[in-house]
């Protein structure tokens, strides 16, 4: 009997440490949720600080090409009516609220009384179908008391995202804060516009690195054997040293099979004296940008 009796013992240690075992991970998924539930309140409550109308301009709506600016449509004055004047971007209206859902939304209009009647301000411009999603991030920024809020950015007409960085997906970031002067709330508005590439040249000369510049103008023999005039960064930033390249010849004996049972060796020119080297990775990210000042909370 007691050779029976110990695998209903076994059998009940076993249903008692999982019911144990249960209530530890309901009561551990209740407190995770619970820190989330927090952590979100805190940040609700963060953004909500921020919730109101805000009045401004984006600072590429003030440069000197009108087609440079993020809202700019050229037109026939004579086929329609031309709103290339009235389509910049400056002294418009933003509005941060909260949809039924409690949703942080972001809308813009041209004026308090369009945004009054609803009629939201086609961002990236006339035709495009522009649409910002309801947030979808935030996070704090780099100073203290300021907040990073993202929102996802479509245009129906795709064309209108020429204007935008090139990628599978734009965004719009608002930096949050409170001007220390003034103590009246502020939305930094950035839309990345476009990426280009700030890798250059340089070489070493006694461990320190220094940027180079190919003179096309004074090109020695060009073509793939060619020499090359380059100059040579100094102390102070000026290319006034320019020297002229060689190669160094070096000789790989490779027997190549030819028809006829010849063979041929390779001669490689190998690297340019000076060794010119070329970083890596680096990056220039132009935006657009707007800044705005809150004119009156939520209601």
């Amino acid at each position: 009997m007691a050779g029976e009796s110990e695998p209903l013992s076994r059998n009940g240690y076993r249903r008692a440490a999982s019911v144990w075992l249960c209530i530890a991970v309901c009561v551990g998924c209740a407190g995770g949720s619970g820190g989330s539930g927090a952590s979100q309140a805190w940040r609700n409550a963060a953004v909500d600080d921020f919730l109101g109308v805000y009045q401004g301009s984006f600072g590429s709506a003030l440069t000197e090409d009108p087609a440079d600016d993020l809202n700019y449509h050229a037109c026939d004055r004579a086929v329609e009516r031309c709103l290339s004047s009235d389509a910049l971007l400056a002294d418009i209206v933003l509005d941060l609220d909260r949809d039924a859902e409690g949703r942080v939304r972001l809308a813009f209009f041209r004026s308090l009384n369009e945004r009054e009647r609803g009629d939201e301000l086609d961002l990236l411009g006339r035709g495009c179908s522009t649409r910002i999603g309801p947030m979808s991030e935030l996070r704090r920024g780099d100073q203290p008391d300021r907040w990073i809020a993202v929102f996802p950015l479509h245009a129906a007409n795709r064309l209108c995202l020429n204007k935008l960085r090139p990628t599978s997906t734009h965004e719009l970031k608002v930096e949050l804060g409170e001007d220390p002067d003034t103590g009246t709330r502020f939305a930094q508005v950035l839309i990345d516009k476009e990426v280009t590439s700030t890798d250059y040249l340089f070489v070493v000369e006694h461990g320190q690195k220094r940027k180079v510049r190919i003179d096309l103008d004074n090109t020695l023999e060009p073509g793939a054997g060619g020499r090359y005039r380059v100059c040579i960064e100094d102390d102070l930033g000026e290319y006034e040293r320019c020297v002229a390249t060689d190669r160094e010849l070096k000789r790989f004996f490779l027997p190549v099979p030819l028809p006829g049972g010849a063979a041929a060796s390779y001669t490689w020119w190998h690297e340019l004296v000076p060794r010119l080297e070329r970083t890596r990775g680096l990056y220039h990210l132009e935006q657009y940008a707007g800044r705005f000042d809150r004119v009156a909370p939520v209601p």
